[in-house]
Parts: structure tokens; sequence; C-alpha cells
């Protein structure tokens, strides 16, 4: 598709909304959509309606061309989009479980002996449930070993290249940060360290946020990659079943630390700083539950493709 300008050389609004649509699409149909699209503007504005129209569609239709939505695409894509998308809902687990490790350390310490068992219990299972995930996702991972090894050999890396480097760069970059900030904690104070350095403060924000798009990239490059592997319908019924595991396990992590921090709230209030309910945690279990319920659609599209 050609690439169209405007008035001064600029890339037309059509072109950049074209690009809400894949890719392959855009080659077929992109320059019929975009003299649509010029022909319904006026004096080369587009209005709002279009641009929401035209990016609302892009977005299906993407959704239908991934795999993750009606069924024109091929069970094995189907399948494939599905366990993705539990790998994706898995990775945001992880960040808001390291927000939740972090909170709640030494919780015992501030609450009562007799109140401890419920928490206890509910904390206990968050730490079995999160060691099962990640055993079921690293076997995932270890199953698309040979595919990934063929792939590779085939000239894949020229494909998935950029992706795993840009994962690398940031993780990289995030370390360095890390290696910085640690030492420069160990010349601070406990009080500087808990907010009292608003400098120290940033740059430990920078970490997190440099963390996180770090574990944001590296998922990037793994669905990249998967999409490509050769798996054999057996892997991806194998991989459904770990998918269906994964879920399961992020269920009783979000059941798990709600009665966690409800319970520790209601015998030790102090220990979230008091008040009513903490926002933190309110917002931790929706996370927690957006991620679950993006896995068991996952888990459901995968499952109901195996059986065409």
């Amino acid at each position: 598709m050609s690439r169209r300008l405007g008035r001064r050389g600029e890339p037309r609004m059509s072109t950049w909304l074209l690009h809400a649509y894949p890719s392959a699409w855009r080659e077929r149909y992109g320059a019929e959509l975009a003299s649509l699209i010029e022909a319904d503007s006026e004096d080369g504005r587009v209005s709002m309606r279009v641009k929401l129209d035209v990016i609302g569609a892009g977005l299906t239709q993407r959704l239908r061309s991934s795999g993750l939505t009606g069924d024109e695409v091929p069970p094995e894509r189907r399948i494939r989009a599905g366990v993705l998308l539990v790998l994706s809902a898995w990775a945001a687990f992880v960040v808001v479980g390291l927000v939740f490790a972090k909170t709640a350390e030494h919780w015992q310490a501030v609450t009562p002996k007799p109140d401890r068992g419920v928490p206890a219990a509910a904390y206990d299972g968050v730490l079995l449930a999160a060691e099962l995930g990640t055993l079921a996702v690293l076997l995932g991972i270890v199953l698309t070993a040979r595919p990934l090894i063929a792939f590779l050999r085939a000239g894949g890396w020229e494909r998935v290249h950029l992706a795993v480097l840009r994962a690398f760069g940031s993780t990289g970059l995030t370390l360095a940060a890390l290696t910085g900030v640690v030492a420069w904690a160990h010349h601070l104070t406990n009080a500087q360290r808990n907010g009292g350095d608003g400098l120290y403060s940033a740059a430990f924000l920078v970490v997190v946020l440099g963390g996180v798009l770090s574990i944001g990239l590296w998922t990037h490059a793994a669905i990249v990659t998967a999409r490509q592997l050769p798996l054999t319908p057996g892997s991806l019924r194998r991989e459904t079943i770990l998918a269906a595991a994964t879920t399961v396990t992020m269920a009783v992590m979000t059941v798990g630390s709600t009665i966690w921090w409800t319970s520790v709230h209601d015998s030790a209030p102090a220990f979230f700083g008091g008040g009513t309910l903490p926002v933190r945690m309110l917002a931790m279990t929706l996370v927690m539950s957006a991620a679950t319920a993006l896995a068991a659609a996952g888990t459901f599209r995968s499952a109901r493709a195996l059986h065409a």
C-alpha cells in the first residue's frame, strides 16, 4: 500500500488510522479504506466519529485474525491465542504478586497471635499456588524447547530478534539501575528509604517501572515467538492443560490474597495505615480478578477450539 501524504508532506490521518488493522489486512484492503476515510472527511479533517469507528473495527479485526474471537481462523491458531492470553494474564499477575509480597512483609509482627490463623493459612495458600503456577508456566516453556530450536535453525531468529533484544536491553538497564539504587540505599537511614528522601523514592520508582517494562517486553517476545513455532496437536493439547492449571492457581491466589488482607485489616488495621479500606489492596484485588478473568477466557477459548 502506498504511503499517502497530506498537504505538507505529512502522512494523512487515514494512514495512521489504518494501523489499527493487522498488516495483512492493510495490504489487501488498506487503499480502499483509506479512500473511503478521505472521502468522508471535510477539508482533510477526519471526524471523531469516523476515527472511533475505524479504530474500533481495526481492533476487532486484530482480535479475529489473532484467533481470540470468532471462528474464521483455524482451530490451531485459536488454541494458541487462548494459551498466549493466559501467559499475558500471568505476566500481569507476576507484577501484582511482587506488590503483594512487598506489602505482606512482617505482617505477623503487628497481628495479634490469636488472629493469625486465617491470614496465615491464606498466605501459605497464596505462596503454594504461586509456586504451582510458576511450575506450570515453566513446564509450558520447556515443552516448546524442541520446536523453538527447530524454528531458530530454520532462520527464525531474524523474525523475532528485535523483540528479544528489546527485552534484553530493558532488563540490562533495569538491573544496572537496581544495582545503583541498592548501593545508594546502604547510605540512607530507614526513614529516608521509606519516603524520607524524595530523590531516592523517584529513583526506586524508575527501577520498579523498568522492571514492569521488562516483564512486558519479555512477554511480548514470548508471544511473538510462540505464534510462529511449529507445534503439534499433542503439544497444543498439553499447553492448554497447563494453561488451565495456571488459571486455577491465579484464581486461588486472588481468593487467598483477598482473605489475607481482609483478615489482617480486621485484626490489625494499623498494618495498612488505619482507615476504612486499604486502597492499594483493593486495587491489587481488582487487577488480580481482571487477570484471572482474562486467563479463564483464554483457557475456555483454547479448550473450545480443541474440540474442533
